[in-house]
């Protein structure tokens, strides 16, 4: 029995997803919904390596170079960097009209980043959250001033133009 809303992400309990090519063009992966989600299940956890603002700089003038991103942030001090030790949802893109939504949430005391679906999204569908790149950045868990950071203007340049859908078409991949 679940006991509270965070429970889904310390228990690893999420929704079965697929990989495949996206809807959007030029856009390489995007994930995909096995069943149907109804709003406010949550999907999964974005997980990968917590690091540093200051080593988030230094990757995101690597990434891109590749054009590649899957910086998030996660508090004022730490971001997640799911290029090499994240799961599906990395492939998640980003849509100014998702179907999901990121949350961060405490789980055991620990700030986690999960995804729950906006609205009610049929099997097979394509999920796209909004990456919000806000430049103020602050929410419920940060304690400082908000600070502006380069990863995160440069991550929302025009060359990642093509790789935003600015609307999310109800696109399915069959398995």
């Amino acid at each position: 029995q679940q006991r509270c809303r965070n429970d889904n992400i310390s228990m690893r309990r999420h929704s079965h997803l697929l990989l495949a090519e996206s809807s959007i063009q030029n856009a390489g992966w995007g994930i995909f919904t096995k069943y149907s989600l109804k709003r406010g299940t949550f999907v999964q956890e974005y997980v990968g390596e917590l690091i540093s603002q200051d080593e988030a700089e230094r990757r995101g003038v690597l990434y891109d170079k590749f054009n590649k991103s899957y910086l998030f942030n996660l508090t004022l001090d730490t971001v997640v960097d799911a290029s090499r030790k994240g799961n599906k949802m990395k492939f998640a893109n980003h849509s100014e009209k998702p179907n999901c939504y990121a949350k961060i949430v405490s789980v055991n005391g620990d700030s986690k980043v999960g995804l729950f679906a906006k609205e009610d999204i049929e099997p097979q569908t394509e999920l796209f959250f909004d990456y919000a790149y806000d430049l103020t950045m602050s929410n419920e868990h940060l304690e400082k001033t908000s600070q502006t950071f380069t990863w995160m203007r440069r991550s929302s340049s025009p060359k990642m133009g093509s790789k935003v859908s600015k609307t999310h078409h109800v696109s399915k991949k069959h398995a």
